[in-house]
């Protein structure tokens, strides 16, 4: 299972780890998708398949994995999300339901708008996104120069942060719902939960424009 990431923990390690949480002694592996957090990949066996995820070094990500699975067991009891299966913190191993979903190359404004919807009105007991320190961390993590360009827009960004946001305006936010992470042949379950807090709805909104690449007739459908 070739990841591209350095590890320190051994091949073997992983692969008994994971097979010991789908129970199965003998998996296949499929990649899925491999970026700078994380890949995954879809491990199978007898007719039954999981998600995988290795996690990069948690230098990188302000994510704690250990709140987000208990996060996800909520969301999966609701019918939002894959239940689960086993998360290891040491080894940095995610393990969770496989969903199977029909491939599609365009966007579905309806069924983006229908899931945020779903996941603005749900109610989840989740922290309170600290927005300015999670931006901050990540901007440690760019060359001095590339992170002084993002800190000047940071900044100009922090005063309309603090006028816009309204108590009546936060609820459970998923923050980085991209169309990919909705999942099922109806694509009523959503992936992927490591930045969902509870927020103000409007970033959420922005974001979800942003990381579909909506233009303005599908950014005003979506908001419709």
């Amino acid at each position: 299972m070739e990841t591209g990431m350095v590890r320190k923990v051994s091949d073997k390690q992983l692969s008994e780890f994971i097979a010991g949480a789908c129970g199965a002694s003998q998996l296949t592996f499929e990649p899925v998708r491999q970026g700078l957090a994380n890949s995954v990949f879809r491990a199978s066996s007898g007719g039954q398949s999981w998600a995988v995820k290795l996690l990069g070094p948690a230098t990188f990500s302000a994510v704690n994995y250990t709140v987000v699975a208990k996060l996800q067991q909520q969301l999966a009891v609701c019918g939002l999300a894959p239940v689960v299966t086993a998360y290891d913190p040491a080894l940095r191993v995610w393990v969770e339901e496989w969903v199977d979903t029909p491939e599609q190359q365009s966007v579905d404004i309806e069924r983006l708008a229908h899931s945020l919807a779903n996941i603005h009105q749900s109610d989840i007991r989740a922290p309170t996104l600290a927005l300015l320190p999670c931006w901050q961390h990540y901007l440690e993590q760019l060359p001095t120069k590339t992170a002084r360009s993002y800190s000047a827009q940071r900044d100009k960004l922090v005063p309309v942060i603090s006028q816009f946001s309204h108590y009546q305006d936060f609820c459970f936010c998923h923050n980085d719902l991209s169309f990919a992470h909705l999942v099922g042949a109806s694509r009523n379950k959503v992936v992927d939960w490591e930045y969902a807090a509870t927020g103000n709805r409007y970033f959420d909104i922005a974001a979800c424009v942003l990381i579909n690449e909506l233009n303005r007739e599908q950014q005003q459908q979506l908001c419709d």
